[in-house]
């Protein structure tokens, strides 16, 4: 039977800080958005804390429980670096690895010798040992199932980072148990839509009619039913799908006021998406350009968007040299 796994990484970005400054094993950490804006990771201690994510840093770090907190500026270049680690990791030690996000792989389980339970717990080891990295790790007959027992393995202390949706009974009794809005590929829109009906939880999900599921959330919805009812509709690709579109966003740590400021800005980061369109070898139709200022600060609200139409190199008549 194909077994499919997915491995995250526990808070990302504050394991990644954590891995060279064994200090902060217990303390709570918190990384921050681009000009330290808001929080975008948080280890279990600040959670403990109150600290939400996309908690706005200027107003948390002045309540008296986050005091003890040790907070950090996203540095997305050591993030990366810590993710190929885990890639190369995991790539020597299973058939077939699958990067979904930076912290997100999906591996390839099938016909390992062995008890799989303790393969998965040595994988957990294995990363924690060369990439200092913290994991859970999830596994099941499909994708969506195993990115299911990936998020249980998560939320359940109990299951200590491990959990097995292969067995369709232990399944069930978790889908029983569990809410409809958990299952990768539900949205908040969707989930609205099948509360309507009644659906509240995955199980309730699982036992609708095929065809009135399709009807209701297309085809999309009639694949996420049938790989939660073991049905694998989605393979693992060893191959990263090619971008449609690469974007480099920022927010500016106070207001820019001077034209020279603001196109200096808006070069540098231009430049910074030049570089990864070369670094995966593509080539860019079209460019689009965004302003804005701060929506929440009183002021008069301005936004503007100007985009230009790229001619592929292709079709670029060469001029030679006079």
């Amino acid at each position: 039977m194909r077994i499919f796994g997915l491995i995250d990484g526990n808070s990302f970005y504050c394991s990644c800080q954590r891995a060279f400054e064994p200090r902060l094993k217990r303390k709570p950490v918190v990384v921050l958005s681009n000009n330290d804006g808001c929080a975008i990771a948080r280890t279990r201690e600040a959670k403990a804390l109150g600290i939400k994510m996309g908690d706005a840093w200027h107003l948390a770090r002045k309540r008296p429980e986050s005091r003890p907190v040790v907070w950090y500026s996203s540095n997305y270049a050591l993030y990366a670096d810590m993710s190929r680690r885990m890639y190369q990791v995991l790539a020597e030690r299973v058939p077939g690895v699958e990067p979904y996000s930076i912290d997100e792989m999906f591996l390839d389980l099938s016909n390992l010798p062995g008890n799989l339970h303790e393969r998965c717990q040595q994988l957990r080891q294995d990363v924690l040992d060369h990439a200092k990295i913290p994991t859970c790790v999830g596994w099941g007959p499909t994708k969506t199932i195993a990115k299911l027992a990936n998020g249980l393995a998560k939320d359940h202390a109990e299951l200590e980072g491990l959990c097995d949706l292969t067995d369709p009974g232990i399944r069930q009794d978790w889908y029983y148990r569990t809410d409809i809005d958990e299952v990768w590929g539900i949205g908040r829109q969707t989930t609205q839509k099948l509360k309507a009906m009644g659906i509240e939880t995955i199980a309730d999900f699982v036992a609708l009619d095929a065809k009135t599921v399709r009807q209701t959330l297309t085809v999309v919805g009639a694949r996420v039913q049938a790989e939660l009812r073991g049905q694998s509709c989605l393979p693992l690709s060893d191959i990263a799908a090619t971008r449609k579109s690469i974007a480099s966003t920022r927010t500016f740590g106070r207001l820019l006021l001077k034209w020279d400021e603001i196109r200096e800005a808006i070069a540098h980061y231009a430049n910074r998406a030049s570089e990864k369109l070369r670094e995966e070898g593509l080539e860019a139709a079209h460019l689009s350009v965004l302003m804005q200022t701060n929506p929440h600060n009183g002021d008069p609200w301005y936004a503007k968007h100007a985009a230009i139409t790229i001619e592929p190199t292709w079709r670029v008549r060469k001029t030679p040299w006079l």
